[in-house]
Parts: structure tokens; sequence; C-alpha cells
């Protein structure tokens, strides 16, 4: 039954074709008679007239405009005009049965065309398809004008998060997050950077489009590109040497993140926190108090700062009260791979290399230990100073004998 009306329709627009072919007046209408229209059958078969009928039609992927004649749990049905129904099925809301609900008989609604005919003799449309092909579209205008748009946080994974921008799921790096939401993981750790990145499910972010491909389905956005050029402006105006304050925003195993401006942070090292060994930086600063730093390296817009070259270097001075040779008491402050540190003072930490403890193999060093050791070497502008534990006298006659050569006058 559906076929034959379906048949019948195509041979009535086949007629309105081939009336306009002959351009057939109002009045000449009013003569056309049987034989007239046989004649012209005769003249155009049915095959041409069909064919240049469905030339006129629409092709799978067109983008087609219509509107809504009802909605059920069967489907949409949409009216196409001169084109005839379209229909919409339900496997098309299982991901988002809220938009099903949304849509309203008189609704107007771009779809793609799926098959130009079904069984049931529909056209079988796709809503979702227009809204991808609508939304890559805009994507592709977004990344040329380079605007800055809003996304949801949907998921997380060790690389970065996952966004959504127009229905699209996309990436956001790891490494394309601003400094406010970059996650402060000394080491790089995986797992710890996943953890640090799950309070921005469900947030919104801003970002810029950096990458995109319809055809592998990629999209890739980034909200560091939003402040690359903000930065660059505002980091030129900082230079080595300056003087800088800041709020502490963070503080981790590593060191302390510095709030320079609006958008730049800096970051005190453990190593530039004190001249003396830090084992803790919390111990020297906490969350939200305001400090003073000196800028000593800036480097692809990332500024390291000091706290310890605020304060006199206590190696500019140090040869007035330590000699070569000298033998000084010290205390084991940290014990390495490399060897022992040892603090002679608050402030001067001298090392004992580790290939002098593979001959005392019946001594175990402790943290803490007070030990007398010689001094084999110093070199302030270095902040080094090279020891060994009382006894290697030997150690201490070559370094005493190489240092007064070199300061044999020349002839």
């Amino acid at each position: 039954m559906i076929y034959s009306f379906c048949y019948l329709i195509k041979k009535c627009v086949s007629l309105l074709f081939l009336l306009e072919s002959y351009s057939i007046t109002a009045m000449e209408t009013s003569q056309f008679n049987t034989t007239s229209l046989v004649t012209a059958l005769d003249a155009e078969s049915m095959k041409d007239i069909l064919v240049r009928y469905e030339t006129g039609l629409p092709k799978r992927g067109d983008v087609l405009t219509g509107e809504i004649i009802s909605s059920s749990k069967g489907g949409i049905m949409i009216d196409l005009g001169s084109l005839g129904t379209g229909v919409i099925y339900p496997s098309e809301f299982y991901d988002n049965p809220s938009l099903h609900k949304s849509l309203k008989k008189g609704d107007s609604v771009s779809v793609v065309l799926l098959e130009l005919e079904n069984e049931e003799g529909f056209r079988e449309v796709s809503l979702r398809q227009a809204q991808m092909t609508t939304a890559w579209d805009d994507i592709k205008e977004k990344k040329e004008k380079g605007e800055v748009i809003q996304t949801q946080i949907l998921n997380i994974n060790k690389g970065g998060l996952i966004v959504t921008v127009n229905g699209i799921q996309g990436f956001l790096p790891l490494s394309q997050l601003g400094p406010e939401h970059y996650p402060k993981i000394e080491g790089g750790d995986t797992t710890k950077i996943v953890q640090a990145l799950q309070k921005f499910r469900g947030q919104t972010f801003t970002v810029k489009i950096l990458d995109f491909s319809e055809t592998e389905g990629k999209l890739i956005v980034s909200e560091k590109a939003i402040l690359t050029d903000k930065l660059k402006e505002e980091v030129a105006k900082f230079k080595v040497g300056d003087v800088v304050e800041g709020t502490v925003t963070d503080i981790t195993d590593f060191g302390a993140f510095i709030k320079i401006t609006e958008n730049i942070e800096g970051l005190i090292h453990i190593s530039e926190i004190d001249w003396k060994i830090v084992e803790n930086p919390r111990d020297y600063m906490t969350t939200g108090e305001k400090i003073s730093a000196k800028i000593v390296n800036i480097d692809n817009g990332r500024i390291s700062l000091s706290l310890k070259a605020l304060r006199e270097d206590p190696w500019e001075k140090i040869e007035e009260s330590l000699k070569v040779g000298q033998t000084v008491e010290g205390e084991i402050a940290k014990i390495t791979n490399y060897g022992l540190l040892i603090k002679i003072n608050d402030q001067i930490i001298g090392l004992v290399p580790a290939n002098e403890l593979a001959n005392k193999k019946d001594w175990s060093p402790k943290t803490g230990e007070k030990i007398s050791v010689a001094i084999v070497s110093i070199e302030p502008k270095d902040h080094k100073m090279l020891l060994t534990i009382q006894g290697n006298k030997d150690i201490i006659g070559e370094n005493v004998e190489e240092k007064n050569a070199e300061e044999e006058p020349k002839n």
C-alpha cells in the first residue's frame, strides 16, 4: 500500500516536470487532453522523466531543514516540505534522552539525510549528525578566528583533561594547562597528577582551539594559548636581579610557588630558600603569606626566585675564618649517594666524598653525628667546600702543595 502510494506520488511529480518542460501555459493546459499526454510520453520515456526527477532529490549526507510534526517514544516525524516526511528514530537519543524530551511539535530543526526512502517510505534522517556537522563547522570558524571559548571538563586521564565543545569531545593536555590549574607534583608522578586533576571534573575552563581534524575526530584545546601572548608581554617587564613581591600560593616538598601578578607565578626552589640545608619548605613559609624574593633566572617564560639571594652570602668572607688544611668539627647533616654533607656552622656545608667512605667499612655514619674533618679546598664563588675525615693527611697535603704552586709568581 505504501509503495503504491509512493509510486503514484512519483508519477504526479513526473507529470509536473513534464508540463514544465513543455512550457504549457494555463490556457494551453485547458486544452490538454489524453492524446497529447500519450504523444508526450512517447516522445520522452518514463525512464528519462524519472531520471530527471531523481536528480532533483537530496543525497545521503545532505543537511535538510524541516518542522517537527510529532514527537513520541517511537521517534520524531519531520515535515521536509516538498521532499516529504523525515523520521528520527529513538536510537538517536539513547545517550541523551533529555534532548528527545526537549523537542516539541513546531520546532524547526536541521537534520542529515541517512536514507532517501526506507522500508516505511520515509526519509530517514539524523539530528545528531547534523549537530556534529554544524559543530565541526563552528569549531573550524572559532579556530580560524582564534576565539576564546568555554568548555566543560568531563573526565580526567594521565595525560590531561577530557572536555566537550559543541557536543564534541576534545582533549586538554596537561602541558596546555595554565599556571592556575597546572598540578604541582614533584617528579611528575602520574598517579598523583591524576589525583590532583580530579577536583576539576565538572568545572568550566576558558580555552582556545589548538588543533582539530573532523575526519579523525580529533579536537585539542589549550588554556595556556590564551595566556601565551599576554604572559610574554608581562614576563618581558621583569629581568634577572629584580626584587619582586608576591603571595605564596602553594608549598610543596621541592619549593614554593609565588604569585607575582594575576597571570604569573614564580618558583622558589628548596635550594633557594636559605643558605643552610632546608628539609621542609613549610618551616619557612605559609600559604597566603606575602613575601619578597629576588629573580635569579627567567627561562621560556618561567621565573625562578630566591629568598636566600636577599640575605648576605656567608661564602663571600669564608676565607677570613676558614683555611685549607684547617681541622674543624662538623655535624653530619645529610647522607647522600655522593658523600656526607657536613655542617660546619649554620650556613656553611662541606662535602666528604663517597669514595673516601669506601675505606671505612667498619664505620656507619649517622645523621646528627659529630666528626672531625679537615678542609681540602674552598671555592667561594661556587659555594663548595671539599672535606676529608681527620687522619687523611696525604689528601690535605697534596691539596695545599697544589694551592701553593698555583700562587707562586711566574718568571
